[in-house]
């Protein structure tokens, strides 16, 4: 025979599946998204508390902490030269300040030089609360009192607010909480300060700022003065420079006629033009005169009708073109008529005035060709006699452009650099009395109404994924620790043993009556009912040999194992089999109950203890199934297997009924139960759905017999067919949601 694997260590028996053990040990250890997701939701209440409790404790961390508020103010670096002496280069490379001089800035802003300044601008010194800061610092204390209203009062009378050493300490306190940073690659710096107190956060901050602002003013005043007395004199030398070399150009152009520098290619550009205009004259006339010759020429050989230049005329065109159609009529008319017809001598008639008219034109087109032919000679001839003297002109001006070019140069450099200096005076002029510093406050500090530190938004985020990554551990800690069975993978994987299938809780499942009973009679095709023929047909496939006798039992009360029993008979009976039930239970007899057969009637006591054999049953006023109750108490100590009594009565009624079923009691409390087992072809253990720990099964699988263990299979009861789909088995309970509508 086979055991369960909780024989493996004492024995080498083998298990009830074994290979099916060998497969959930090996898919119990690959850890999938769909398993973790189904544990968190099984311990969905320890993630919440956890999750509650990091949060809760991330808000009281965050109320114990001091308070730290900050105030910036934004100064934006003016760029300007302050060279006396004007710099090309500058003009040039006019522009934003290098990154290490804007290093620098930050250094000064940072340095313990301007702290002191601040402590003097500010009188930081006289302030109390600011001593009692520097002397002794806020604790977490400190603030959970002012977060209740209760003002702590800390030692700061006796601190000599004068002495060098604490002068000291208040700078490096300065120092330690000032945050000076460039605004991304711009010329902004902010200037932030941390301080317990909002209003002098903003002061310090708003104080630094200023300073930064207008410490170089005074000393820009002193320079621009010096700039404009040294450029005077000599703005004033350039200028005399400047009209010197101006005075000799113009009169250079005077003395040579030079208008302007330019002269030169003025000409070059007019010869160009006439080059130009002769070349575009020269191709016309010999167009012009190529037409006249050609037109004389067809003149002589073809007459009037063989010129092409009056061809192209449209009086010749219309002409001829009337002449034409007179052809043409008067060819049909003198086929018809004699020649003297008058119709044919008028058309003969016209003809000839047509021919005469397109002479005359010709003649006039030729006339044309001639004087336009000889515009076009004389055009060409005034050109290059115009090109010849701008050539003797350019000639003329090319000599004395050279001369003049070297004095223009001269006199541009003398007013350039006149006028380079000329500007820079101007602007020191205008500049004075007026300086500007290299920095410009763009935004100033205001007083802070939130805390920078502690950060309630980022500490409550960090509890909540605390809170998340703690719960889910201890959830999925908690579910690998949790020994209940929830699918039929757990049944087989940690006990060993097969599973024959689950019978849900009525309620969870749709359609359903007011008891499981009901449910079974009223929707015998419905969810509920299918589960049981699904155990059913289990067992018989599982069983090894008859599968006649059924004992149902549990491994403690409460299980369910009585409705099932009655569920069972009722689907059989309800199928047409001959099925009996037979209440085991001599304690309880729940199974008499549930059929309201416990009235003192004659039931199995009776068919015990009877000596013709007959043996009391009843039938299920819904089905043909047969019941055989527990109509009165046993008397104490009698139990059902004694002297052999149960196994006659089972013998007798393998004859008469398909299919017994035994509702036997509880294996660990009742040890007659291990007797009444071992009467029965297969064994159901019946085991409460998420309730019942794989131990109490462990100890009443040790109870039964060995040779009982072969045929035994246990039946997942009471189950939560809502729940059991969040829970990721394999079983067919566990995909009860996309099948559910099937029954409907």
């Amino acid at each position: 025979m086979n055991l369960p694997a909780i024989y493996e260590p004492r024995g080498g028996v083998p298990q009830v599946i074994a290979d099916g053990a060998a497969f959930h040990e090996a898919s119990e250890e690959q850890i999938t998204v769909r398993l973790l997701l189904a544990m968190l939701r099984r311990r969905r209440e320890v993630l919440f508390l956890t999750l509650a409790i990091c949060v809760v404790l991330a808000l009281v961390w965050t109320t114990a902490l001091p308070r730290i508020y900050r105030s910036s103010a934004d100064v934006v670096m003016i760029t300007r030269s302050t060279e006396v002496v004007p710099n090309d280069d500058e003009q040039v490379n006019e522009g934003p300040t290098r990154s290490e001089e804007v290093e620098t800035q930050i250094q000064l802003i940072r340095s313990r030089e301007m702290a002191g300044q601040v402590l003097d601008r500010t009188g930081l010194l006289e302030d109390e609360g600011f001593r009692a800061d520097v002397a002794e610092p806020r604790t977490a204390l400190d603030n959970i009192l002012a977060t209740l209203g209760i003002r702590r009062g800390r030692a700061a009378a006796g601190v000599d607010s004068a002495s060098p050493a604490f002068r000291e300490a208040a700078v490096t306190y300065l120092i330690t909480r000032l945050d000076v940073a460039r605004v991304g690659e711009s010329f902004n710096l902010r200037i932030a300060f941390d301080d317990s107190d909002p209003r002098r956060a903003a002061s310090v901050a708003n104080t630094y700022a200023r300073l930064f602002t207008t410490d170089d003013a005074r000393e820009r005043a002193r320079t621009n003065a010096t700039a404009a007395r040294v450029l005077q004199t000599r703005v004033d030398e350039l200028r005399q420079a400047a009209n010197r070399t101006f005075a000799a150009v113009q009169s250079y152009r005077v003395r040579t006629g030079l208008l302007s520098s330019a002269a030169t290619s003025l000409t070059e550009q007019e010869i160009s033009t006439y080059n130009q205009q002769i070349a575009a004259a020269r191709a016309e006339a010999a167009q012009d005169a190529a037409a006249l010759s050609s037109a004389r020429g067809q003149l002589r050989s073809g007459g009037a009708d063989g010129v092409g230049e009056a061809a192209a005329s449209q009086v010749v065109s219309a002409l001829r073109a009337q002449r034409a159609q007179l052809v043409i009529r008067e060819r049909d008319m003198s086929q018809r008529y004699f020649d003297g017809n008058p119709d044919l001598v008028t058309v003969r008639r016209q003809i000839v005035d047509i021919d005469r008219q397109i002479a005359a034109e010709v003649n006039r087109s030729l006339k044309g060709l001639e004087s336009r032919a000889q515009a076009s000679a004389e055009r060409l001839s005034s050109l290059l006699a115009s090109r010849s003297g701008t050539r003797s002109q350019l000639s003329t001006d090319n000599s004395a452009l050279v001369a003049l070019a070297d004095l223009e140069k001269r006199a541009q450099a003398a007013q350039t650099l006149y006028q380079s200096y000329l500007d820079r005076y101007s602007a020191v002029v205008a500049g004075s009395g007026s300086e500007q510093p290299t920095a410009r406050l763009i935004s100033a500090a205001n007083v802070p109404i939130l805390p920078e530190s502690p950060d309630l938004v980022l500490n409550l985020a960090l509890g909540l994924v605390v809170g998340v990554l703690l719960g889910a551990m201890l959830a999925i800690v908690s579910e690998l620790s949790y020994r209940g069975l929830t699918t039929l993978d757990d049944v087989e994987g940690r006990l060993g043993i097969r599973g024959l299938g689950f019978v849900p809780a009525y309620r969870t499942v749709d359609p359903h009556a007011g008891s499981p009973l009901d449910t079974v009679r009223e929707y015998p095709d419905g969810a509920f009912s299918e589960a049981l023929r699904n155990v059913i047909v289990s067992i018989r496939q599982a069983a090894s040999g008859p599968c006649k006798v059924i004992a149902i039992t549990s491994a403690i009360p409460g299980e369910g194992k009585s409705t099932i029993a009655a569920c069972m008979g009722r689907a059989l009976a309800m199928a047409g089999e001959r099925a009996a039930v037979i209440d085991c239970d001599v304690i309880r007899a729940q199974l008499s109950k549930q059929f309201g057969l416990a009235d003192g009637a004659p039931g199995l006591h009776e068919a015990l203890h009877s000596e013709t054999g007959r043996i009391a049953q009843y039938q299920e006023a819904h089905s043909t199934m047969r019941v055989i109750p527990i109509t009165r108490p046993f008397p104490k100590g009698e139990r059902l297997t004694e002297r052999g009594r149960l196994h006659r009565v089972i013998a007798r009624l393998r004859e008469d009924f398909d299919v017994i079923i035994l509702d036997c009691p509880p294996i660990l409390p009742i040890a007659e139960s291990r007797e009444i087992v071992s009467l029965a072809d297969n064994v159901v253990l019946v085991v409460r759905w998420r309730r019942t720990i794989d131990r109490v099964i462990s100890a009443a699988v040790r109870q039964l017999p060995i040779r009982t263990i072969k045929d035994l299979g246990i039946v997942l009861n009471l189950v939560d067919m809502k729940k059991q789909v969040r829970f990721g088995g394999t079983d067919a309970a566990s995909f009860y949601e996309q099948y559910r509508r099937y029954y409907a």
